[in-house]
């Protein structure tokens, strides 16, 4: 019987050198001024592109959203969990759309 090869990464862990995953995209409007997490659960992703439309917003983490991203800006993650990701109006009164295309772990 043939022996099974895997290739492993830095931290050890198997690799799928395969295709996976479905396509994710989600988009969000926002309706206030608050800071909003576009997930409430857990939800990795992989090549994940940020699209930005209408007015700028701010990104960040649960009580620290400072990352600027204009208004037509796109912003790219190899691997993030996008639970994580808190997006906030850039302007007060300006409500921002965001789009998250990636592929699901």
């Amino acid at each position: 019987m043939a022996k099974k090869v895997y290739l492993l990464d830095s931290e050890n862990r198997k690799v799928n050198s395969g295709f996976s995953g479905r396509i994710y995209s989600k988009p969000l409007t926002m309706t206030d001024d608050n800071t909003t997490r576009f997930e409430t659960t857990t939800k990795k992703l992989r090549d994940v592109i940020i699209i930005v439309e209408t007015y700028a917003m701010l990104l960040g983490r649960r009580g620290s959203v400072v990352y600027p991203v204009d208004v037509d800006d796109t912003l790219g993650f190899t691997k993030v969990d996008i639970s994580t990701l808190y997006f906030k109006n850039a302007a007060a009164g300006e409500n921002g759309k965001i789009t998250i295309l990636g592929v699901e772990e």
